[in-house]
């Protein structure tokens, strides 16, 4: 797998791109509370930041198949990189009020969601279409990006008290342009599809999920996980800044996370071809629940660091498999718009967990938010296990009636 250059490039320049993309996830909601003091308002801006997922998704697969999955990786970074930029640039001009600083994420938002349908799409040109070597590959992103996970953040925790905050959006714009040219100088599949090719219609990505009893039910179980999800990421920096009063712990917090998540998808690369993509994303989904039960219980340094770490472990785990299978059940033609209403679907859960989280923590604290929270990704898991088992039955039956 790793001798392909083509995936090694795409490998690259996720690194490069997700390594300045972390320091943000602890850079951006810091830089929030820092001038604002409000974790409401935090939560707000990271809802503005995922809100266009769920608006455009639906469009999104159109313009990914008509540009190609590499022209759209490439637009994605081109456009970010200024956008992000622009947040430090007008802050020390003075000229960053907060409905321009929702304007800013948003609009960065906007440009991330064909971007992410085209980074899905693009593997089974990149490796094929076999279920488990898309897992593997997709294990393998996840591998890079989660290592971006434990230097992004724990640089951001670093650097912050030194540069401050609005010098670390800097380097995410950097990341970003790095990023687009490495796409562009060394990936050369993901080409646009003609318009013979292509399936037209804005809902041709949701009839083919509503017809595919499989692929609707796990619509449903990412849904509620990415609610969960977006909640606890968005506590954390809420987390370190009312409880600890400290940046670095933002950024251990998310390292935690991340080196769990390291040593998930080495786990993940060599159970693909092991054990069936749907029983390997639950066991994900299990380990990713389990622990935030921890949570709940007082939510100190310890405790949490070693409640993200578990948590991490399970995240490649259940994406890697997931992924595979809605990405290989859906036709070429339409693979784009297939996973870019998934992700429109599912997402919309995102914006509700963030602002969620950010009002929650405001009113009732820490405690009862992580209870919601674990509730919500408890509830994925048991909905996963029952659609895993519905699935298999009719194999099942059909192996126990055979002739031996």
């Amino acid at each position: 797998m790793f001798r392909d250059r083509t995936l090694l490039a795409l490998v690259g320049a996720r690194f490069v791109s997700l390594t300045g993309t972390n320091m943000t996830v602890v850079a951006l909601p810091w830089f929030v509370l820092a001038t604002t003091g409000s974790t409401a308002r935090m939560g707000v801006v990271l809802a503005c930041q995922m809100l266009p997922a769920v608006v455009l998704g639906l469009p999104a697969g159109g313009v990914v198949a008509a540009l190609g999955a590499r022209r759209a990786l490439v637009l994605g970074d081109s456009v970010r990189a200024p956008l992000l930029v622009a947040v430090p640039a007008l802050h020390w001009a003075g000229l960053l009020p907060f409905p321009v600083l929702l304007a800013l994420v948003t609009a960065i938002g906007v440009f991330s969601v064909p971007y992410a349908a085209a980074a899905s799409a693009l593997l089974p040109d990149v490796v094929g279409e076999d279920e488990a070597e898309v897992a593997r590959a997709t294990a393998a992103l996840q591998v890079a990006i989660q290592t971006t996970g434990v230097l992004g953040p724990a640089a951001a925790g670093l650097l912050i008290p030194l540069l401050g905050a609005p010098n670390l959006l800097l380097f995410d714009g950097a990341s970003y342009a790095i990023s687009a040219a490495i796409v562009a100088g060394l990936v050369q599949v993901g080409r646009a599809r003609s318009r013979a090719e292509r399936t037209r219609g804005l809902l041709v990505g949701v009839r083919h999920l509503r017809r595919d009893s499989l692929l609707t039910s796990i619509v449903a179980v990412a849904f509620i996980a990415h609610v969960g999800l977006a909640a606890l990421f968005a506590s954390l920096p809420a987390l370190a800044f009312r409880s600890f009063h400290d940046a670095r712990t933002a950024g251990v917090l998310f390292t935690a996370d991340a080196v769990g998540s390291v040593l998930g998808g080495l786990a993940a690369l060599w159970l693909a071809r092991r054990v069936k993509p749907l029983r390997l994303g639950l066991l994900g989904f299990v380990l990713m629940s389990a622990p935030l039960w921890l949570l709940t219980v007082g939510a100190s340094l310890p405790v949490a660091l070693a409640a993200m770490f578990c948590f991490g472990i399970g995240g490649p785990l259940s994406v890697s498999p997931v992924t595979a299978v809605l990405t290989t059940r859906a036709p070429a033609a339409i693979r784009a718009q297939v996973i870019s209403a998934f992700l429109a679907i599912t997402t919309a859960g995102m914006p509700v967990g963030s602002a969620g989280a950010g009002f929650a923590i405001a009113r009732v604290g820490f405690a009862p938010t992580y209870v919601g929270i674990a509730a919500a990704m408890t509830l994925a898991t048991v909905l996963l296990a029952v659609f895993v088992h519905l699935d298999e039955a009719p194999e099942a039956l059909a192996a126990a009636t055979s002739p031996s």
